[in-house]
């Protein structure tokens, strides 16, 4: 190999080596990246301020008489704690009975919509939810409209759900009855809590859906596997958030149970499918039948209703 062949492939190795490093660093998810909204210390008549990390305030003028819902999670918070009056629409998932918990009290809101901008500017909303994942297009559109945005960030544990209603309760006046909901989960959960043995080793979970993706840390269900003292396997195997695992992980790590989730009517479905697949069904929970599978609408979700799956699986694992 010639001199000039020698820096060429050198060059060729420190360029691969620079951008597998950008995109390592790229790669790697930083919880605390996203705005926290923060409330103030105590509080205040209207107008009312929520201030974020990123130095923005949002400011709501007065108590919102015309607030539009754009997202699941704000949808089930909304219609918790808000006079159905008060609410001019919420999303289309509010209606779909594989994810939503508000069917009902949903169906008697005036509207219900998708991301349909001109659709939402035209009711002349006072007060927009939206959340992080809403598409970027939208919420630029959105921010055309003189009503103030709250845009909620953070879903990944049950205290920031907790936060979650109280930022909205705050936002459209309603602290009082957001306070309630919060103690009536805590509550909840507490009672949850005071049945599981204490004596017992730690079970050893896994989640798997039917396109092979786990859970594992800063995820709800990262937070409801140890707040009910099980471990795990995803995120102690280093997994972070929601990623793809292979038959050979499955095998190797040889979960105790594994847990699934499925629409209402489609629980047997779902288990015999994942028993269709040959590393689960060599695996330790396949051959003792430990298949857990969850209600869509409680295991997905990131409002209050998240309570339901913590029960379910506390209930299933001891």
């Amino acid at each position: 190999m010639g001199r000039s062949q020698f820096i060429l492939v050198l060059l060729v190795i420190l360029l691969v080596a620079f951008f597998w490093g950008m995109q390592s660093k790229l790669l790697v998810h930083n919880p605390s990246s996203s705005p926290v909204i923060t409330l103030p210390s105590e509080i205040t008549p209207f107008p009312r301020k929520l201030y974020e990390a990123t130095g923005e305030i949002l400011l709501i003028p007065k108590r919102p008489q015309r607030i539009i819902s754009q997202t699941l999670a704000t949808d089930e918070i909304l219609l918790a704690i808000c006079p159905l009056e008060r609410i001019i629409a919420v999303s289309t998932l509010a209606l779909d009975p594989q994810y939503s918990n508000v069917i009902i009290p949903a169906r008697q809101v005036a509207q219900s919509m998708g991301d349909n901008v001109e659709r939402i500017l035209s009711l002349q909303p006072d007060l927009i939810l939206v959340a992080s994942y809403t598409r970027a297009e939208t919420l630029e559109l959105l921010k055309t409209s003189a009503a103030p945005i709250l845009r909620l960030t953070q879903f990944q544990r049950i205290e920031e759900i907790k936060n979650n209603i109280r930022l909205i309760g705050y936002a459209i006046g309603e602290e009082q009855r957001a306070a309630d909901l919060i103690a009536q989960m805590s509550s909840e959960i507490q009672a949850i809590l005071a049945q599981i043995p204490t004596t017992l080793q730690p079970p050893r979970v896994i989640s798997y859906s039917l396109d092979h993706y786990t859970a594992g840390r800063y995820t709800t269900f990262d937070d409801i596997v140890k707040l009910i003292g099980a471990i795990n396997i995803a995120a102690e195997q280093g997994i972070e958030q929601y990623a793809k695992v292979s038959d050979e992980q499955i095998l190797t790590w040889q979960p105790q149970f594994i847990i699934s989730y499925a629409q209402l009517g489609e629980f047997d479905q779902v288990y015999q499918q994942l028993l269709n697949n040959p590393a689960i069904a060599a695996s330790e929970a396949g051959q003792a039948g430990r298949i857990i599978i969850v209600d869509n609408r409680y295991l997905l979700a990131v409002s209050q209703y998240i309570v339901k799956a913590i029960k379910v699986l506390a209930d299933s694992l001891y």
